[in-house]
């Protein structure tokens, strides 16, 4: 099956043959890659390529996916899907709805306790991957139904870490600028 690959401005084509449940080969430009893996989650996989084992973390971001290998983020796409988002504001479907980390992390910070109102674009957790810490925030104004870690929990993208009900009189960042 042949695929084509967006990163950044480089499009890459590639015939991907299967070689059994859980087993690839990759070919581009004449060079051959055996990939096998294992699915450890929805946002991670354990690769062995050619031999090599590591881990591959995902995290969907759109129409993108961002994939971090040895602490290097690469963001992929799809080169055959057109992007069907218009520039300027973007629609709903494009809010975050969750409080997740964006590549694996540890919990240093919960400033948020369950039944707490929190407006858009509130700071609710602090993260640290690493050594460099990130301020999580409020995807919309609500109140928190609840708290899913603990400080010192290690945590995955995709991995929701505060649940908030949101409040439909909230401003949502469509109409409010980024914090």
């Amino acid at each position: 099956m042949q695929y084509r690959l967006k990163t950044g401005e480089n499009v890459i084509s590639f015939q991907v043959e299967k070689k059994g449940d859980y087993a690839v080969t990759l070919s581009h430009d004449n060079c051959l890659v055996d990939v096998e893996y294992a699915v450890i989650s929805g946002h991670c996989l354990h690769l062995v390529i050619n031999g090599t084992p590591l881990n591959a973390y995902l995290a969907r971001d759109g129409d993108a996916t961002t994939v971090i290998i040895r602490g290097i983020p690469y963001s992929i796409q799809d080169a055959d899907i057109h992007n069907t988002r218009t520039r300027g504001k973007k629609g709903l479907q494009a809010i975050p709805q969750d409080v997740t980390p964006p590549m694996p992390a540890v919990v240093v910070r919960i400033l948020v306790t369950v039944g707490d109102n929190v407006k858009h674009g509130q700071s609710v957790i602090v993260v640290e991957s690493m050594k460099m810490e990130t301020t999580l925030t409020a995807p919309s104004g609500g109140s928190v139904r609840a708290v899913n870690v603990a400080v010192g929990d290690k945590v995955m993208p995709g991995q929701i870490l505060v649940d908030i009900d949101r409040d439909d009189g909230v401003s949502t960042k469509e109409e409010s600028q980024p914090v």
